[in-house]
C-alpha cells in the first residue's frame, strides 16, 4: 500500500547473515530530485529530500536494530533506493537470533469441502447449467496420490474391497489387506460413486457429465455457455478442475437459499492462495534436504494446457532460492493520512480553511507543501524464487527442465496460472530491475504465511 510519495518497501532480514537489505520505491523518478538524505538510527531510518519537502521515517526497533556504521551497496537508480546495513548493532561477533518458527515438515492437507453420501447437483460455475438431470452422491471421496510418490501402498482406491459401501468415506476409507500393488496414479479410475480429487481438481466418472459438449474426443465444455471444464481422460473418467464446477448441495432445508450457486470442490476457492499452497505442500514433500534444516535449492515446473486443436502448452518455471525468508512490507491496514504528523495535519487545515470532514487524502506530492510520515510495517515469511514462463516451443530451456529428474512437474488450470503469473510480476516490482533479471528469470516473492 502506497504511503505518500512512497509506491513499495521491502526489506529482506537475514540474522544468521546480521544483514537486512532494503528495497525502497518511490512513485516518481530521483532525477527530479536534487538531493536525498537517508539518516540511519539504531531502531529507526529516516529518508529526506531537498529542504526536507518529504520526510519518511521507517522504525524498526520493534523488529531488529541497526548498526548505523555498516550502510553499503547503496544503490539510487530511476525510482527505487537501494542499500544494506548490519544488525548486529556494535558488535559483529554476538547477536542473539530468533528461533524459526517456520516448520518446514509441516503435514499440508488438502482439505475436500463435500461429504460422502450427501446429495450434490453438480452445475457449471459460470452459468450454473447443471451437468446432470439427476443428483450424484458420492460413497468414496478420496485424496489421489502424486504422480512423482510411490503409489503401491494406495490400496483405498481399489474396487476389490467393497465397491460402493455405504460407509465409506474420504475420512475413514477401508483399505484392502491385500498385497496387490495399487495402480499409477494416473490409472486410477472412478466408478459413478466414487470422487478422487488432487490439486485441483477432481476425477469423476464420465457419466455424471450428460449436458456438455465434447471437443476433439478430449475437451469437455458447458452445453450451455461454453465455459471449458476439463479434460477426458482414456479410462473413461473426466478431470474437471475446481474452479468451473460447483456442487450445490440438495436435500436440506434453505439449501438454495443459502448456497444459491453451490460450493467449491475443496474448502478455499481462491486461485491465489490454492497455488500458494500447492508450492509448500510440494517443496514440503519432495525436497528432503529441507527436513535437515539445509537451505533448499528446488525447482518446480506448473504446466498449463490451453483446450483447442493447437495444444498450446505453457510453462511456468520456478527456483526456490530460500524457503523461509522473514520480510518486512507496508502495513495495509493503515490509511494514507493515519502516517501523518497530527500536528501537520491540523496546521494544514487551518491555513486552508478546511474542515476536517472535507478534508481529502493528500497522496499526490505538493513541492510547497512539508509532509512527514511514519511508515508502520508488517512481517511476513515468504519464499524467494526466480521465475520464468514461455510455451513450450520458444525456448530450449524448457525441454533441458524437463529432462531433469530433479525437477517437479505439476499441471494446473488456466485461471490458476494466470492468476500466479499476476502475483509473481507484482511482487517481482519490489526490486529494480538490475537485481531482479538473471538469464531470463525474474526475482519474485511468494508469501507462505
Amino acid at each position: 500500500m502506497p504511503v505518500g510519495n512512497i509506491d513499495r518497501v521491502l526489506i529482506e532480514l537475514r540474522p544468521r547473515l546480521q544483514s537486512a537489505n532494503f528495497f525502497i520505491c518511490f512513485s516518481r523518478r530521483f532525477a527530479e530530485i536534487k538531493t536525498t538524505k537517508i539518516d540511519l538510527g539504531s531502531d529507526r531510518i529516516t529518508i529526506s529530500t531537498e529542504n526536507n519537502d518529504e520526510r519518511y521515517e521507517i522504525r524498526l526497533g520493534d523488529y531488529f536494530k541497526l548498526h548505523t556504521q555498516t550502510l553499503s551497496s547503496l544503490l539510487i537508480k530511476n525510482n527505487y533506493i537501494c542499500f544494506r546495513i548490519n544488525t548486529n548493532e556494535n558488535k559483529f561477533h554476538s547477536e542473539v537470533l530468533e528461533i524459526n518458527e517456520y516448520n518446514a515438515c509441516t503435514d499440508l492437507k488438502l482439505e475436500c469441502g463435500l461429504q460422502a453420501g450427501k446429495g450434490y447437483r453438480l452445475m457449471c460455475s459460470n452459468c450454473g447449467n447443471p451437468l446432470k438431470d439427476e443428483t450424484v452422491s458420492f460413497r468414496r471421496i478420496l485424496e489421489l496420490p502424486s504422480d512423482h510418490m510411490d503409489s503401491n501402498e494406495w490400496y483405498c482406491h481399489q474396487h476389490s474391497h467393497g465397491e460402493g459401501k455405504a460407509d465409506d468415506t474420504h475420512a475413514h476409507a477401508e483399505c484392502s489387506s491385500s498385497s496387490t500393488k495399487a495402480p499409477h496414479p494416473n490409472k486410477f479410475s472412478p466408478t459413478e460413486v466414487d470422487l478422487f480429487y488432487g490439486p485441483f481438481y477432481a476425477l469423476v466418472d464420465r457419466k455424471h457429465l450428460e449436458r456438455v459438449h465434447l471437443r476433439a474426443e478430449r475437451f469437455l465444455y458447458c452445453k450451455r455457455c461454453l465455459q471449458f471444464l476439463g479434460t477426458m481422460k482414456r479410462n473413461g473418467s473426466a478431470k474437471l478442475w475446481y474452479e468451473n464446477v460447483r456442487f450445490k448441495p440438495v436435500g436440506e432445508d434453505q439449501s438454495d437459499e443459502l448456497n444459491p450457486t453451490g460450493q467449491s470442490l475443496f474448502c478455499v476457492d481462491q486461485s491465489l492462495p490454492n497455488f500458494q499452497y500447492l508450492v509448500r505442500k510440494t517443496v514440503n514433500d519432495f525436497n528432503f534436504i529441507s527436513h535437515l534444516g539445509l537451505p533448499p535449492i528446488f525447482k518446480l515446473i506448473f504446466e498449463m494446457r490451453r483446450p483447442g486443436l493447437d495444444g498450446d502448452v505453457f510453462y511456468l518455471l520456478m527456483q526456490i532460492m530460500d524457503a523461509n525468508l522473514n520480510v518486512f512490507k507496508i502495513r495495509k491496514d493503515l490509511d494514507a493520512d493515519s502516517s501523518a504528523s497530527d500536528d501537520q495535519t491540523e496546521e494544514r487545515q487551518a491555513k486552508e480553511g478546511v474542515d476536517e470532514e472535507d478534508d481529502e487524502d493528500d497522496e499526490v506530492f505538493v513541492p510547497t507543501q512539508k509532509t512527514h510520515r511514519n511508515i508502520h510495517l508488517n512481517r511476513h515469511r515468504v519464499m524467494k524464487v526466480m521465475y520464468r514462463y514461455e510455451k513450450f516451443e520458444q525456448q530450449p530451456i524448457i525441454n533441458f527442465w524437463l529432462q531433469d529428474y530433479n525437477v517437479v512437474s505439476v499441471e494446473i488450470s488456466e485461471q490458476m496460472f494466470k492468476t500466479a503469473i499476476r502475483y509473481l510480476d507484482s511482487n517481482s516490482d519490489y526490486v529494480p530491475e538490475c537485481y531482479r533479471n538473471n538469464l531470463g528469470f525474474n526475482l519474485s516473492y511468494l508469501d507462505i504465511t
